[in-house]
């Protein structure tokens, strides 16, 4: 049994040299070593992950916390608010136990005990804490990877409100937050990995240039989804400016591939900026199958083509759409100005038949349109983003 040391446990920061109010400033905490419950294998491992990123990510000044008990939490989160006041973006990141409790969600600190869910006020940080610590920024970011099981519900006595699983949906206003599950779900820690797969996904998703944070949540939902077969979905609210805001961005123009080069994972289709304008991003496209009247019933298999010669997927790849189908296109596309493309359905016998074409307009935002070619009916969605 570990003793109380953890309460007054100093904080491990991390500092640049900077002048007070930098332009981007992280705290990044991992509590593995509980005390009175179940230890976990990996927030340590994470927070050392993400502090990374965070780092690629071009902070100005990332502090780094590790196993902190509730007066050096509180501690760390007086510092850290001091350093988010009047900068450009604030970051919370937090991997450990968590639970809702009283309506509300709160993060565990590692000497917490909680007999009962009257300490909660006591013994945890309510997560409008982190919020409030994030005030005085001008972009806020919460992340969340504490939705695991209550690890002290079965001690409480019946009737209690606070729930056995996961953390309680959020609505806040000008922040982004992302929880590493959905409401009422619990979030992998790992397993035999050193990392969760919330973790892993965020790290490599942070650094990557030009993506506007907007669409962050989004690109680490979709790989968390993958990596778990479906069983864990981040929740992203993102109540937040429409006008991009990127953390990194690309200081070469971005070269369209020639017709002969090897196929890449995002299918960059740009060409060198021009004067006075920036490159459009594509994505988030859906394609979902309304009608299917081709040859006795069978799947169509679909493909995209654009104008600068490109295909998705890449070489021969195609997706096979039945009735009620989804296709969720995890690439995003990167072009200098609007263009158009086809979704095409493959035949190997006579060549491809178009199902449409799609012109994308001058507008940033999301757009849906139907598709009827060659017997089939279709239904398309996807979003434009000024970069």
């Amino acid at each position: 049994m570990r003793n109380n040391f953890f309460s007054i446990i100093a904080i491990i920061a991390v500092f640049f040299a900077l002048p007070a109010n930098a332009k981007k400033v992280a705290l990044v905490i991992g509590n593995s070593s509980y005390e009175y419950t179940q230890q976990l294998s990996n927030p340590e491992n994470d927070a050392a992950l993400i502090a990374n990123a965070v780092r690629s990510s071009k902070f100005d000044d990332v502090m780094v916390a590790q196993n902190l008990g509730i007066e050096a939490f509180r501690q760390a989160l007086r510092e850290f608010s001091s350093k988010a006041d009047g900068a450009e973006v604030a970051m919370v990141y937090f991997a450990g136990h968590g639970m809702e409790g009283k309506g509300k969600n709160w993060l565990i600190p590692v000497d917490a005990k909680l007999e009962s869910n009257r300490d909660l006020a006591y013994e945890t940080i309510d997560l409008d804490l982190i919020m409030e610590a994030l005030s005085g920024a001008q972009t806020r970011i919460a992340i969340v990877d504490a939705c695991r099981n209550n690890p002290f519900g079965n001690k409480w006595r019946s009737g209690t409100r606070a729930v056995s699983r996961g953390l309680a949906g959020l609505e806040v206003d000008d922040v982004l937050v992302i929880f590493a599950a959905a409401p009422g779900q619990t979030a992998s820690d790992g397993g035999e990995d050193i990392n969760s797969p919330f973790a892993k996904s965020l790290a490599k998703r942070l650094p990557q240039p030009d993506v506007p944070i907007q669409l962050l949540g989004g690109l680490v939902r979709d790989d968390v989804l993958a990596a778990t077969g479906g069983t864990q979905r981040p929740f992203v609210s993102a109540s937040i400016t429409g006008t991009p805001i990127y953390l990194v961005r690309q200081n070469k123009a971005i070269i369209a591939p020639g017709p002969n080069a090897a196929p890449t994972s995002t299918a960059a289709l740009a060409v060198p900026r021009s004067i006075g304008s920036g490159p459009i991003l594509l994505s988030d496209i859906q394609i979902e199958t309304i009608k299917l009247t081709g040859f006795f019933g069978m799947p169509d298999d679909l493909f995209l083509e654009f104008d600068t010669g490109e295909r998705f997927p890449n070489g021969d790849g195609k997706q096979k759409m039945k009735v009620g189908d989804i296709w969720n296109i995890d690439d995003s596309f990167v072009f200098d100005q609007p263009i158009s493309f086809r979704v095409m359905e493959h035949d190997a016998v006579g060549g491809h038949d178009l199902i449409g074409t799609i012109t994308m307009p001058a507008t940033i935002g999301t757009h849906t349109t139907t598709l009827n070619g060659d017997k089939s009916i279709y239904k398309v969605t996807y979003t434009l983003t000024a970069m």
